[in-house]
This record gives structure tokens, C-alpha cells and sequence, in this order.
């Protein structure tokens, strides 16, 4: 029995009180599972966008190895013309809510501008290099969401293994012990008071 729950009057009035926070206690552990289970439902549906990371991977890779291949063979200084002619892409960090659980994202404000790239070579390799960089953010942004929707999972989990092994228990414990408590003293009262009757 809990230290704070044993110095309680041993009364019907405690005894519904008890009840009652019992009661409370168990629904609340029963909303806990639900959202737990809502929460790992969502974990699960974005492990399966998350097997595209091996191919988003891939296509980065391809593209990166085409830009500099060109900036190889076509050398260093033609490179860097044609990198000051790109406008960079400008992305964002901001908050947002999943499932109730505040998660970082990455939010592209503006793509890259290659207009003012006139080689076609160099131009489709940039595209395809940020087409694949895109792919790259999404999937950051997935693994960003399964990693909070888990911290939150985990201390899910914590409150409902000590309501389970604590609360709950100390809880009933402490009821079983006031009912006994004010059973012998109903059945005193009432041995006193045949006792008064008959004398």
C-alpha cells in the first residue's frame, strides 16, 4: 500500500472515493493504449514510404557522379560559371503536428531557378541532381517523424507500465484493505448495538 494512500479514514466516503480515482486511473490507462496503438499504426504506414530511401539513395548517387563527371571534363572554372548562374534552393525548417506530436520538417520555400543556364547538358544533370535531392528531403522527413512518433511511443509506454505496476495495484490494494477495515467495524457497530438491545 502507498505511504500517502495508508493514512486514509477507513469510511464509506473514502471507499467511493477510491473508486472513483480507480475508475479514472484504469480509463485513463485504457486511453493511453489507444493512442499507443494509433501512434504505432502511424509508425508502421511510414516504414513503407521509408523503403524508398535505398532508391532515393541510388538516383542521388547517379546524379552526383554525373555533375562531376562534367565538372571533370569540362574543368573547374567552366564549373564554377555555371554554378554562379543558378539560383539556390531556399528551404525551410518549421513545426508541424503529427498525430498530436510536434515534429521538425524540412519545407522547400523555392526550387533552384536554371534559366539563365544555357548549356543542356549541364542543365538536365543539376535537374536530375535536385529532382533526386528532393526525394532525399522527403525521406529526412519521414525518418524525422518515425523518430519523434517513437519518443512519444516510448514514454507512452512508460506511463502505462507504471499505472499497470504501481498505480493500479496500489490502488486496489489500499481499497481491499479500507473495505475490510470498514466491514469489521459495520460488524462491530452491529454486535455493539444487539448487544445494547438485548441488555
Amino acid at each position: 500500500m502507498s505511504s500517502q494512500l495508508a493514512f486514509l479514514p477507513a469510511s464509506r466516503g473514502t471507499l467511493l472515493l477510491l473508486r472513483r480515482r480507480l475508475q479514472l486511473v484504469k480509463r485513463g490507462k485504457e486511453v493511453l493504449q489507444m493512442r499507443r496503438d494509433q501512434l504505432v499504426k502511424e509508425v508502421f504506414a511510414i516504414m513503407d514510404e521509408l523503403k524508398k530511401l535505398a532508391e532515393a539513395e541510388r538516383k542521388y548517387l547517379e546524379a552526383a557522379r554525373r555533375v562531376t563527371q562534367l565538372r571533370m571534363s569540362r574543368g573547374e572554372h567552366d564549373f564554377e560559371s555555371i554554378a554562379s548562374l543558378v539560383r539556390p534552393p531556399e528551404i525551410d525548417i518549421v513545426i508541424v503536428s503529427r498525430q498530436g506530436v510536434p515534429v521538425p520538417e524540412a519545407r522547400i520555400v523555392y526550387e533552384p531557378d536554371y534559366s539563365r543556364v544555357a548549356d543542356p547538358e549541364y542543365r538536365e544533370a543539376l535537374e536530375k541532381l535536385w529532382e533526386a535531392i528532393k526525394t532525399m528531403i522527403i525521406v529526412a522527413n519521414k525518418e524525422m517523424e518515425v523518430e519523434k512518433l517513437c519518443e512519444q511511443l516510448q514514454y507512452i509506454n512508460r506511463v502505462v507500465n507504471s499505472l499497470e505496476r504501481n498505480l493500479i495495484p496500489s490502488l486496489e490494494d489500499t481499497l481491499r484493505h479500507i473495505e475490510e477495515r470498514v466491514t469489521e467495524e459495520e460488524i462491530e457497530e452491529f454486535v455493539r448495538m444487539k448487544v445494547v438491545r438485548e441488555g
